[in-house]
C-alpha cells in the first residue's frame, strides 16, 4: 500500500495558489502540552448522597401518556438540592418499567451534584412556556433570540457537579406542547427564513468555578448541550453526547471565557460543533485541555467564530474525528475576531471529514475592528486518512496564520492543488517533513515556509484501530425522538449561521447533476463560476436588494469583457431568485470606452429562469448568450433564456449577446452616459435561433440619463423584439441605431420590432424605417411558450 503523502509535501509540490482511570494528566502529558489545563486531574468521584429520589414515571417506547406529561418532578428535585448539603448529592434512581423524571427549568447548588443513576433517564418538559424568559419569548422563530432559559443552571453554584450512569435527555425532535413542530424544526425554520430561534439549552454553567461533568449522558438537546461561561476549573471526564447530525446548532461543549477546562476520554456526535472554544465580551480562554476524546458527527474541534475576548494556551491530544464535516478548525472574522494563540493539537486521527483542516480569519464575510490573528498555532502528528480539502488563511499580509506542521500527514490518495486553499500564511515546518521548497510557486498566494534545521522525513502516527463505535448508552431509556430528515438544500449566509459563508463554497461542494442553495440576506463580495446542470440560487428573502453577490472585475482587469462578470452561469436548467447581481467597479473607476466593460453575469446555458432578479452594472451588464459559436459561422447551440419581474441597471449596451431570452414584466433602467444603448444583440447568421424579446417590460431613466436608443446591432443579424412595452421620454425617437455609423452597415439586415409600444418614449411614427411594427398576429409568434419552442418555464 502506498505511503500517505504528507500535508507539508502537497503544500510545497502542489500549491499554486484513554488512560489509567487515576492518571495524573498534569504529569503524563508531553512537555509540549505544559500549557494546559494548569490543575492537576484526577478522575472525579461520586460523593455521599443526601437524598435519593426514585422515579415514577414510564415512558414505553420512549413516550410519556399525556397524563404523565403533566406529572413533573422539578418540585421535588429543586427542594432535594435546595436542602442537600455541600459536597453531598441528589440521586435519581428508576426501578424497572419506572425510571423516568420529568422536569421544567431547575438549578444547581454551590457543592451540590445530581446523580442520575443507570436505567434512569431525566427528561425536559416539552411546553416552552416552562422557559419563557419573558411571556411568549420561548419556542418560537423572530428576528431577537435568547428567549429561553436553560433546562438546568448552575449560576455562581462552585463545586457543583452532574454525574451518573443515567442520562438527560432534551427531547429536541419531540412535538412541543401546543405547537406542531419540535425544537428542531424551530432551528431549522430560523435557518431557512434567516431569523432567530429561540430553543432552551440542556445546561448552561455560569461563574461556577470546578464544575464537573462525569459519565452522564446528554441526549437531544434543543440547542447546545453544554454551555460554559466565565468559569474557572471545568472537568468533563467520560460525558457522552448524542444527538442527530441533522439537529441544527446543538453544539456539545462550549467553554466561552473560562479557563483550566478539561475534556477528556468522551464521546461526542452532535449536529454542530463538537466542541468549540469561544472568548468574547467576557474575557479570555485559555488553559484547556482536550485529551483522549472521540469525536463523531457535526462540526469538528473548533475555535470561535467570536473570539474577540482572546484564546491561548489550548492543548489538544489523542483525538479521533470520524464522519464530521470539519475536522480541526479555528473560525472568526473581523466582527468577532482576536488573538489566538499557543494553540497545539497532537496525535489526531481523522476520517471521512469533508473539511479536515481549517483554520480561516474569515469565516463569515462580516467586516469590523475585530480582526482575528492566529499565531503558534501547531499541528504535530495529525493523519487524515480520507481526502478533504484543506484551508489555511491569515487575514491579510499584516495579519499572517502562524502555524507550525510536524509530521502532518493526509491520505493515500494524496491532496490535488484545487483541494488546498493556502494565503497570508507562514508555515514552519520540522522537525519532521522536512521538503525543499518552491517558493516561486508560493508567493503569489503570499505563504511563506520555513524548514527547521535538521529536520527529517516523518512517518504518519498510526490510527488503525483507534476509530470507535459511538458508545450508546443502552440502560437509559431514550425518548421517541424524530431526527430532523436530511436537507439537502445547501445553505449560505454571510453572518456565518449556514453552512457556508460562501457561495462559490457551496456550488464547489454541490452535487454534479446540481442542487439548492439557498442564501440568507447580506452582501456576498465574490466572483462565482456554475457549470453544473439544475443549479437552483435563491434568496431568502424576498426583497431582492437584500441578497446581493458583487465583485468588481473589469475587461481591462481580467483579459476581456467576457471574463469580468461577477457571476459566470454555464450550467443548464439554471434558476435564481431574490438576489442581486452587480459588478461595482464603476464605483472606484471611471467609465471610459475600453476596458470599463464589466458584467454582472454571463449566462450561456439554456432553460435558465431568473425570478425578481436585480443586475446592477453599467456598460455590458448582462450577457445573455449561445454556446459553442465559432467566428467562421458554424451553427450556434441554441439557449433559452426567461427573465422575469427583473430590474436591469446599465447605460452602454447592457443587455447583450445573442441568445434567445424573453424578459418579462421587467424594469429595464438607464444610468446615464452621454448616449445609451438597451440592447446590443448579436444573432451571428440568419437562420440563428436567437432573438431578446421583451413583453410588459417598464424602459426607466435615472436623473440626467437621455439620448437613449433602444439598441444597436452588435452582429449583422441582430433580432430584438418589444411587446406591449412602456418607454419613458429617455427613448429617442428612431429607436434604433446603427452600430458604428458611417462604418458598418449591420440595421440593414436586423430585425428590429415592436408592438403596442406606449409611453412619451414610444414614436411609431418616427422609428427608424429599418423598424417592423407589428400586428397583433405577428406579435403572437413571441409569446414565451411559442417562442421557447414548447418550453414553459411557469411550469418549472
Amino acid at each position: 500500500m502506498a505511503q500517505p503523502s504528507s500535508l507539508l509535501s502537497c503544500l510545497l509540490s502542489r500549491l499554486l495558489f484513554c488512560c489509567p482511570r487515576a492518571l495524573l494528566f498534569a504529569s503524563a502529558l508531553s512537555a509540549g502540552l505544559l500549557a494546559q489545563d494548569r490543575r492537576t486531574v484526577l478522575e472525579p468521584q461520586i460523593p455521599p448522597v443526601c437524598t435519593k429520589l426514585e422515579a415514577m414515571l414510564s415512558a414505553p417506547h420512549g413516550l410519556l401518556t399525556d397524563a404523565d406529561e403533566r406529572r413533573m418532578d422539578t418540585e421535588r428535585i429543586q427542594k432535594a438540592i435546595d436542602q442537600c448539603g455541600g459536597r453531598k448529592a441528589v440521586e435519581l434512581h428508576g426501578s424497572g418499567e419506572r425510571n423516568v423524571f420529568l422536569a421544567a427549568p431547575f438549578h444547581l447548588r454551590p457543592g451540590v451534584t445530581l446523580l442520575i443513576d443507570a436505567n434512569t433517564v431525566l427528561y425536559a418538559s416539552r411546553n416552552p412556556r416552562d422557559y419563557d424568559v419573558t411571556p411568549g419569548s420561548c419556542g418560537v422563530v423572530d428576528q431577537n433570540g435568547h428567549g429561553c432559559r436553560p433546562f438546568i443552571l448552575a449560576d455562581h453554584a462552585p463545586h457543583s457537579a452532574i454525574m451518573g450512569d443515567g442520562a438527560i435527555d432534551g427531547r429536541g425532535g419531540e412535538t412541543l406542547v401546543g405547537q406542531s413542530t419540535s425544537w428542531w424544526d424551530l432551528a431549522h425554520l430560523a435557518k431557512i427564513n434567516d431569523m432567530k430561534q429561540n430553543c432552551t439549552r440542556i445546561l448552561i454553567v455560569r461563574a461556577s468555578d470546578d464544575f464537573i461533568l462525569y459519565r452522564i449522558t446528554l441526549r437531544n438537546s434543543p440547542n447546545f448541550h453544554v454551555a460554559i461561561e466565565k468559569t474557572n476549573g471545568v472537568t468533563a471526564w467520560g460525558v457522552k453526547i448524542d444527538t442527530p447530525a441533522t439537529a441544527r446548532n446543538t453544539d456539545g461543549i462550549d467553554p466561552s471565557a473560562s479557563s483550566d477546562v478539561s475534556i477528556l476520554h468522551s464521546s461526542i456526535r452532535t449536529g454542530d460543533d463538537s466542541v468549540a472554544i469561544k472568548a468574547g465580551k467576557l474575557g479570555a480562554s485559555s488553559h484547556i485541555t482536550l485529551a483522549h476524546n472521540h469525536f463523531y458527527s457535526g462540526h469538528g474541534m473548533s475555535i470561535g467564530s467570536d473570539t474577540s475576548g482572546g484564546v491561548n494556551a489550548v492543548r489538544v491530544s489523542d483525538l479521533t474525528i470520524d464522519g464530521a464535516d470539519n475536522g480541526i478548525r479555528i473560525k472568526s472574522d473581523p466582527s468577532r475576531g482576536g488573538l489566538v494563540n499557543d494553540v497545539v493539537y497532537q496525535d489526531v486521527c481523522i476520517r471521512n471529514v469533508r473539511n479536515p483542516i481549517i483554520l480561516t480569519p474569515k469565516y463569515t464575510l462580516a467586516a469590523g475592528e475585530l480582526l482575528p490573528v492566529y499565531r503558534d498555532i501547531t499541528l504535530k502528528d495529525v493523519h487524515v486518512v480520507t481526502p478533504g480539502e484543506v484551508t489555511l488563511e491569515g487575514l491579510d499580509a499584516k495579519h499572517k496564520l502562524d502555524v507550525t506542521l510536524d509530521n502532518v500527514f493526509v491520505s493515500a490518495e494524496g491532496l490535488p492543488a484545487s483541494a488546498i486553499s493556502a494565503s497570508h500564511v507562514a508555515i514552519t515546518i520540522g522537525p519532521r517533513n522536512g521538503d525543499l521548497i518552491p517558493t516561486g510557486e508560493l508567493t503569489a498566494k503570499d505563504v511563506t515556509v520555513t524548514q527547521l534545521p535538521g529536520s527529517t522525513a516523518g512517518t504518519p502516527v498510526a490510527c488503525a484501530g483507534r476509530f470507535e463505535e459511538y458508545p450508546a448508552n443502552p440502560t437509559a431509556p431514550r425518548s421517541a425522538t424524530a431526527a430532523p430528515p436530511v436537507d439537502n438544500t445547501l445553505y449560505v449566509a454571510a453572518d456565518g449561521s449556514g453552512d457556508f459563508y460562501s457561495i462559490q463554497k457551496a456550488l464547489d461542494t454541490a452535487p454534479a447533476n446540481g442542487a439548492t442553495l439557498r442564501i440568507a440576506p447580506g452582501t456576498y463580495r465574490e466572483s462565482i463560476s456554475i457549470t453544473k446542470p439544475n443549479m437552483e440560487l435563491r434568496g431568502s428573502n424576498a426583497d431582492a436588494s437584500k441578497t446581493i453577490i458583487v465583485f468588481d472585475k473589469s475587461a481591462g482587469t481580467s483579459g476581456g469583457t467576457l471574463h469580468s462578470a461577477t457571476a459566470e452561469i454555464r450550467g443548464d436548467n439554471f434558476h435564481a431568485e431574490n438576489l442581486t447581481f452587480a459588478n461595482d467597479w464603476n464605483a472606484t473607476h471611471t467609465q471610459v470606452p475600453v476596458g470599463s466593460q464589466a458584467l454582472a453575469v454571463l449566462i450561456a446555458a439554456d432553460k435558465a429562469i431568473f425570478t425578481n432578479v436585480r443586475f446592477l452594472g453599467n456598460q455590458d451588464t448582462l450577457y445573455a448568450g449561445s454556446r459553442n459559436c465559432a467566428p467562421d459561422g458554424e451553427p450556434c447551440a441554441p439557449t433559452r433564456q426567461y427573465f422575469t419581474h427583473c430590474y436591469i441597471e446599465g447605460n452602454v449596451d447592457f443587455i447583450f449577446g445573442d441568445s434567445k431570452a424573453i424578459f418579462d414584466n421587467c424594469e429595464i433602467h438607464s444610468t446615464p452616459h452621454s448616449e445609451g444603448f438597451l440592447t446590443a444583440q448579436s444573432r451571428h447568421y440568419p437562420a440563428q435561433d436567437s432573438g431578446f424579446v421583451f413583453n410588459h417590460c417598464t424602459l426607466t431613466a435615472a436623473a440626467g440619463a437621455a439620448s437613449i436608443w433602444l439598441g444597436r446591432p452588435w452582429r449583422p443579424y441582430a433580432k430584438v423584439v418589444f411587446l406591449n412595452t412602456e418607454m419613458g421620454a429617455h427613448i429617442l425617437p428612431a429607436g434604433w441605431r446603427e452600430w458604428h455609423p458611417g462604418e458598418t452597415h449591420s440595421i440593414d439586415t436586423v430585425y428590429y420590432a415592436e408592438y403596442n409600444s406606449t409611453g412619451s418614449g414610444a414614436h411609431p411614427g418616427e422609428r427608424d424605417p429599418h423598424t417592423k411594427l407589428l400586428t397583433a398576429a405577428e406579435a403572437a409568434q413571441f409569446e414565451t411558450k411559442t417562442f421557447f419552442d414548447g418550453w414553459d418555464p411557469a411550469a418549472q
